[in-house]
């Protein structure tokens, strides 16, 4: 057999192999088989660590990416906002410790709205922190009522409409909590309990393509999706899903982060698991460590916050193209 042949055969095996992987156990049978390619591999191809505008990252967590690709970061141990350009250089950094305007304790997720103002959850602060398109602060939004100190816990996951309006996930009090387009409290979405619409332990949200609210429910094991008034409409259950703590969007597909596991799953529309990716990725010498927050890019790649490991692994999807 020619040096060709032989190298061809090991090809086809690995590719086999791999896509064998994303069928094993832990899925649910009857559901839909993909209607796309599975990736063949994610492969890492660019790890960013160490200082960031003369700062070293610490349990980097949110991650939100802009259409033309600016990817923004809470770096949480250092409880600031980082701003990378299309080519993943930093470019400005806002925050530090503090209670002041433009200051954070602990911040954790982010949302870019229609018009690229950025909102942060000031998870420590227990409020919304809004940046324009420059990181200059414009407004805080108190996530606690003086009247009533038991109306709110602490805020976790937040996504807000063309219109304005947001959500915020409520942890403490197991259900979402929905601001006005001028900051207001307007209306509560889901409760505690383990079906419908109601929610344990409310993590990221996003917005889905076909103008739903996808809501990590991390206390059941699964992803619960809303129309634009809360009303519950599906949800996505799996075996691989132990607690959900962030997902994005990729096309009808779902790239899905398990906080117990630790694993990055894809998974379709229809809750079919299609990949994962679990402990070492491909390019890295280093397991995956308490990752909490995933974001796509442009150009087939994935940003994944590797916070037990103060980094952020660049990722490339490579597909199979046999």
């Amino acid at each position: 057999m020619s040096a060709r042949s032989t190298l061809s055969w090991i090809t086809i095996l690995l590719v086999v192999s791999l896509l064998s992987a994303c069928g094993g156990s832990g899925t649910k049978p009857g559901k839909e088989q993909p209607a796309t390619p599975l990736p063949a591999a994610v492969i890492v191809d660019r790890i960013i660590e160490g200082p960031i505008l003369g700062v070293k990252l610490s349990k980097p967590w949110g991650l939100a990416a802009t259409d033309d690709g600016h990817l923004f970061v809470t770096d949480n141990g250092n409880h600031r906002l980082i701003e990378f350009d299309q080519t993943l250089t930093p470019v400005r950094d806002i925050g530090g410790f503090g209670s002041a305007e433009g200051f954070f304790n602990r911040p954790t997720y982010i949302a870019v709205d229609q018009q690229l103002n950025i909102l942060v959850t000031d998870e420590g602060n227990r409020r919304l922190c809004r940046f324009n398109s420059r990181l200059s602060y414009v407004e805080s939004i108190s996530f606690y009522d003086e009247e009533d100190p038991l109306k709110f816990g602490y805020p976790s996951g937040i996504a807000t409409t063309t219109y304005g309006e947001i959500w915020v996930g409520d942890r403490d009090n197991d259900r979402i909590a929905v601001f006005s387009n001028v900051g207001s409290f307007d209306r509560f979405v889901g409760d505690f309990g383990y079906s419908g619409g109601q929610v344990i332990s409310p993590e990221a949200i996003r917005i889905a393509p076909a103008d739903e609210f996808l809501v990590c429910d991390g206390g059941n094991g699964r992803l619960v999706f809303y129309d634009e008034y809360g009303n519950f409409e599906r949800e996505m259950i799996d075996n691989y899903l132990e607690y959900p703590i962030s997902a994005a969007p990729s096309g009808n597909r779902w790239w899905v982060v398990d906080g117990s596991t630790g694993r990055i799953i894809l998974i379709s529309d229809r809750g079919k698991v299609l990949f994962e990716i679990i402990g070492q990725p491909m390019g890295t010498s280093r397991p995956l460590a308490h990752p909490s927050d995933i974001a796509v890019l442009p150009g087939n790649r994935l940003a994944i916050a590797d916070t037990g490991n103060n980094r952020i692994l660049i990722c490339k999807i490579v597909r199979d193209q046999e």
